[in-house]
């Protein structure tokens, strides 16, 4: 009962923590540049999706269909962000084959090996690999370019460390998830989701932080 009750705490946690970006972004809105506006409709996509699945989640109603559709729409922001910000001025192939593997990973599990209406783990792990290939590759092109403001004050390197944070770190939990969510009773599986709700209040904190280093415009790397 006392993990439930964590398990419970954790995830309003994570629910709630979308306040924060979001507050910061419609405070910023109304001079945001486009890759803020991304990473704007992505907190508002997470945040609906949050919404919906809490009450599907106690109406104990099928959630996969959701969880699915929220990281397609996920890996469609976010390669529209990377794309925005790295792959626009170099390195396009990586983009390229990046969206290339995705679209033939989606095609093919939802035909022969996960549908739509089943947790779709496998293209999860592809779309994490995915992300934490054009992650570090943002890297790479910031550290190349030798900017000389602080690295801090740049709003798409906080966005990016939440990216990485969030994929990174649920990589091996989404590997399991069909198994966790199939398999393990209620309390077992709502515990070991736990773990992604964690890296979710990361990932809002980071992108938060992130979003309020926006300005009017004072680097490229805004």
């Amino acid at each position: 009962m006392k993990g439930a009750n964590i398990s419970e705490i954790i995830r309003i946690a994570s629910n709630v923590s979308v306040i924060f970006p979001l507050a910061v972004y419609l405070a910023k809105a109304s001079y945001a540049s486009k890759r803020i506006h991304i990473i704007g409709m992505l907190v508002i996509v997470s945040g609906v999706c949050d919404v919906v699945g809490m009450y599907l989640f106690r109406q104990s109603s099928a959630t996969a269909a959701l969880f699915n559709a929220y990281y397609v729409i996920m890996f469609a922001l976010m390669f529209w962000f990377y794309y925005e910000v790295v792959f626009i001025k170099s390195r396009r192939l990586i983009i390229w084959i990046g969206l290339a593997v995705y679209l033939q990973s989606f095609i093919l599990i939802t035909l022969y090996v996960q549908s739509f209406f089943e947790y779709q783990t496998l293209l999860w792990v592809i779309t994490g690999i995915i992300m934490i290939i054009f992650s570090i590759e943002y890297f790479l092109y910031l550290f190349s370019a030798r900017p000389t403001v602080n690295l801090l004050n740049y709003t798409t390197m906080w966005i990016n460390s939440g990216v990485m944070v969030y994929f990174g770190f649920n990589l091996f939990l989404f590997l399991i998830t069909n198994y966790v969510f199939t398999h393990l009773d209620r309390e077992a599986s709502i515990l070991l989701w736990s773990f992604h709700n964690v890296n979710n209040i990361l990932k809002n904190i980071l992108f938060g932080i992130g979003l309020s280093m926006h300005r009017k415009k004072i680097a490229d790397f805004q």
